[in-house]
């Protein structure tokens, strides 16, 4: 294997452990909301708004949900606008959530009670699974790169 072909393999392979470790950070830290949202207050409370928001990039655009909703924690009216912990999730379940939560419907809130702010809808991360594939897909080739890397010797 030549110089330039080894330098080559050498980068891609630091780039999917970079990737491997921010993909780690997120499921990480998602998990830890998820465990906290576990133990939060709920609250009953009502969707003011519903409704599909097209947003562009580089590579096209998706659709996500827009769920706006209020509460009242302690007589303290508050609103709120996260559906899940983790990031937000777009695409083809977007359609659903949004008739999951119409304009108007009684809905339980879950929020912090030491934070009635912060506030979701749902306990479990909408597309964690999505994180899972991506780590195993990029430790797969970090191990096809390894294993291509052992050869060359």
């Amino acid at each position: 294997m030549s110089n330039e072909s080894m330098m080559t393999v050498g980068i891609l392979g630091c780039v999917f452990v970079i990737l491997n470790v921010v993909f780690l950070a997120i499921i990480f830290f998602t998990q830890r909301k998820m465990n906290a949202v576990q133990s939060w207050s709920s609250a009953m409370g009502t969707v003011m708004a519903s409704y599909l928001e097209r947003r562009s990039s580089s590579d096209g655009s998706t659709n996500y949900p827009v769920v706006q909703y209020s509460y009242q924690v302690g007589g303290q009216a508050y609103q709120g606008a996260k559906i899940a912990p983790g990031m937000e999730v777009g695409g083809t379940g977007a359609g659903r959530v949004v008739e999951k939560y119409p304009q108007g419907a009684q809905v339980m809130v879950f929020y912090d009670p030491n934070n009635p702010s912060d506030a979701v809808l749902e306990k479990k991360a909408r597309a964690q699974w999505l994180m899972w594939l991506l780590l195993v897909v990029f430790d797969v080739m970090l191990c096809g790169m390894a294993i291509a890397f052992g050869f060359a010797f």
